[in-house]
């Protein structure tokens, strides 16, 4: 792709929590961000070659670079300025990898400083999804054609249950029960009632529209887990907030403090079916 030929028709500025990045839509429809401002956003202190962005992009996004080189070329917004253009999708990459990584302890010393902003993110996301995030900051969603309810479904739910697998690794669990002044003691024990509406309060909730989970409700049985009926699109949403709640309960000093910080990072306006079909659609 020739970056030089393509301009951008829409702009406008996301918010990540108290964090700003200029966000723009091409006229080919595909959502992104001025590069520059990126590197701003995750806390890395950039030079001119930007070395240090591509190092992180290596470490923690690797195929993200092949993508990036496409667009090399400035492109032009709707002031006149030109920028180099960042694609949507990236950004969840590299913020959930270092929370990954400051979860295992395998986070370099240096880049310790990226986590706060990299929790915003995911907060962030984790309540609106990428692209529909840039569509309300751009007013690019009056020019998305409405989707339904099916559709919707036929993405992000399987046509039958899944047989049962992990989806919540023990860390998640530690971090909850330790709220709690308890200890987990592996999935044989039967967790609180708390626990599962933490669950589907904070895990659930903010990823799946009340409507998809009335759908799911529906579907399993008494025995079935609501993730066995996710297809993998789904159940990727659903693992990037598994992580954002684990961190959260892992930073807490108790119960209420948890509570409150989930309020402020997830709460508000209910997620909306067509913006979430929008933003899969983008990446599908």
């Amino acid at each position: 792709m020739n970056a030089s030929t393509l301009s951008a028709s829409h702009c406008g500025v996301v918010h990540f929590g108290d964090l700003d990045c200029e966000a723009v839509v091409l006229t080919t429809g595909e959502r992104g961000y001025v590069r520059k401002q990126v590197a701003k956003l995750l806390g890395v202190h950039e030079n001119n070659t930007g070395h240090r962005f591509r190092q992180i992009l290596a470490d923690f996004s690797p195929k993200s670079l092949s993508e990036l080189d496409k667009f090399e070329s400035p492109i032009s917004l709707p002031s006149g300025r030109r920028a180099q253009f960042f694609p949507a999708g990236v950004i969840t990459q590299i913020a959930s990898g270092v929370i990954d990584a400051a979860l295992d302890h395998t986070l370099h010393r240096a880049r310790r400083k990226l986590v706060p902003n990299c929790m915003k993110i995911m907060r962030s996301l984790a309540t609106t999804g990428e692209v529909a995030l840039i569509d309300e900051a751009t007013g690019y969603q009056h020019h998305r054609a409405p989707d339904a309810l099916q559709e919707l479904i036929s993405k992000l739910l399987r046509q039958s249950c899944a047989s049962w697998e992990r989806r919540f690794h023990p860390d998640y669990y530690r971090a909850l029960y330790r709220l709690f002044n308890s200890r987990y003691q592996g999935h044989e024990q039967n967790p609180p009632h708390v626990i599962g509406q933490i669950t589907l309060r904070w895990v659930y909730g903010p990823v799946l529209p009340e409507d998809l989970l009335g759908e799911i409700r529906n579907r399993k049985g008494i025995s079935q887990k609501h993730h066995q009926w996710l297809s993998e699109q789904g159940l990727a949403h659903l693992e990037s907030q598994i992580h954002a709640v684990t961190a959260i309960a892992r930073s807490s000093m108790s119960y209420a403090d948890f509570k409150r910080r989930c309020e402020s990072a997830f709460a508000g306006t209910p997620l909306q079916l067509g913006l979430l079909a929008e933003e899969l659609a983008e990446v599908a």
